[in-house]
């Protein structure tokens, strides 16, 4: 166990190796979550956020507004997923916590990439994501949210997002197998331009291919806004419907 203290701009001033597992920043203790999950899943949305050359090209006007924006997005998106499959977990007489998520692999694939190591190596990778990463976290559990209030209204509840892989892969992808609507077309468009991702296009509205969704729904997901090299998605009300929560 150890007590990490934060600076007010989320750098890790120090590892107190002998304190209690817990998180401090500014003198305050952020409530309802550990030092070590603080610490893991703000590397999950390290891993998972868009890197600075990529986030440069798509919002040039404002980076690093929209690097804080993405980061929290996927910090509140992952949240939101964690609620809704603790709540089914829950009625079905079964355990979908903080820590699951923070170890939910099939949900996050960031959390075995090298970013997500790379977030606890002191002077590697950008330490400015790393700290709007960290900054994101605390902010949702300190509920220190005013300057992020566009971005919660916008995400409307979202459970999942999808980076360049959907803009690379498209129909090829998971999220278009089982059918997704973009609410604005332009949700698609956002790597128009973008030159620092290879073999990346955009993409539109695409019904369910797979067969035994498609005989059920044409649409699983819609899409709720974009930030940064980030697509971020609902459960349609299609599944909705249907029973389907998470």
């Amino acid at each position: 166990m150890a007590t990490l203290i934060y600076s007010t701009d989320g750098a890790l001033m120090d590892i107190q190796q002998e304190g209690p597992d817990r998180a401090v920043i500014g003198n305050q203790e952020v409530p309802y979550i550990t030092g070590s999950q603080l610490r893991q899943y703000a590397a999950t949305v390290y891993s998972e956020s868009s890197f600075m050359g990529l986030v440069r090209q798509i919002a040039p006007a404002d980076p690093l507004g929209e690097m804080m924006r993405e980061t929290f997005a996927i910090t509140l998106t992952m949240y939101n997923y964690a609620m809704a499959k603790g709540a089914a977990f829950q009625r079905a007489g079964r355990r979908y916590g903080l820590n699951e998520l923070l170890t939910d692999s099939n949900y996050t694939k960031g959390i075995t990439s090298p970013a997500h190591h790379e977030y606890f190596t002191p002077n590697v990778g950008d330490e400015t994501r790393r700290r709007f990463a960290t900054l994101a976290v605390i902010k949702l559990f300190t509920r220190q949210t005013h300057d992020v209030q566009e971005v919660i209204q916008r995400l409307a509840g979202a459970q999942y997002w999808d980076g360049n892989d959907l803009f690379r892969l498209f129909q090829a992808h998971f999220r278009a197998k089982n059918g997704f609507e973009l609410s604005d077309p332009a949700h698609g468009m956002i790597y128009q331009g973008v030159t620092v991702v290879p073999g990346v296009q955009s993409i539109s509205t695409c019904p369910a291919q797979n067969p035994n969704v498609a005989q059920k729904r044409q649409f699983t997901y819609r899409s709720t806004m974009t930030c940064g090299g980030t697509i971020f998605f609902r459960i349609h009300e299609q599944a909705a419907a249907q029973g389907i929560t998470w």
